[in-house]
């Protein structure tokens, strides 16, 4: 028989040193990499796409991912070194691109085009469930969006089991976008949850329909449910 040490704890207790795990999805030029400068604290952008072009001027902390064995390099030094201690937040852009940048390599490994899409699914399947339960830190991807099979907008990634996993993988689906206010000028907002065209869903319960396209406030809003 087994020796029974597992600890009774509360789900209060369990939530209180755990970060916000996110992706933010969108169109372009929307503002999904422009948001990375509203991350809290101390954030760290992991850049997949050469693409900061709109954070040249705000000298954040980043690194460069050119390859899956720098992702797998990234992922190991946040889970066993101090490197990447000092910051409060990490923000992946993108995890579609990541996804297709692995892809590639892997039909240029096999031969099988199925096989290819397999091992995708498996790997980035794994290194974001390991990024994300990283307790001490705010992890947001960002990512692309393109239909599902039901004619909602969700996260794009390469084939259909990626797709609707990392619906399943996050504690938070949310969308950027473009709404009109009353007098029909276009105004930027994150939309939390679900509706008839985007399939977003906040794990959380504290996030409003539409909040305002501020990371900080989103996080901050997510923890003080914990925190109260």
């Amino acid at each position: 028989m087994l020796n029974d040490d597992l600890l009774i704890t509360t789900t209060t207790e369990l939530c209180s040193n755990r970060g916000v795990n996110a992706v933010l999805a969108g169109l372009p030029k929307t503002g999904k990499t422009f948001s990375m400068r509203t991350l809290p604290g101390r954030p760290l952008v992991v850049d997949c796409e050469n693409g900061q072009l709109c954070n040249q001027g705000v000298a954040l902390p980043a690194i460069q991912i050119r390859s899956w064995m720098d992702a797998l390099k990234l992922r190991d030094g946040l889970l066993g070194t101090d490197k990447y201690q000092a910051f409060d937040c990490i923000g992946i852009d993108s995890i579609s691109v990541l996804a297709e940048m692995h892809l590639a390599e892997e039909m240029k490994r096999v031969a099988d085009p199925r096989q290819a899409f397999g091992n995708v699914a498996r790997n980035v399947r794994e290194w974001i469930n390991d990024i994300k339960n990283i307790m001490d830190k705010h992890i947001i991807f960002i990512s692309k969006i393109a239909p599902g099979e039901d004619g909602r907008m969700m996260p794009l990634m390469p084939g259909k089991i990626l797709a609707n996993e990392l619906l399943f993988l996050m504690d938070e689906i949310l969308f950027l976008r473009f709404v009109n206010d009353e007098e029909g000028n276009p105004q930027r907002v994150i939309q939390c949850h679900g509706c008839e065209t985007y399939n977003a869903g906040d794990r959380s319960g504290q996030l409003d329909f539409y909040e305002p396209p501020d990371l900080g406030h989103i996080i901050t809003k997510i923890q003080s449910g914990v925190q109260s």
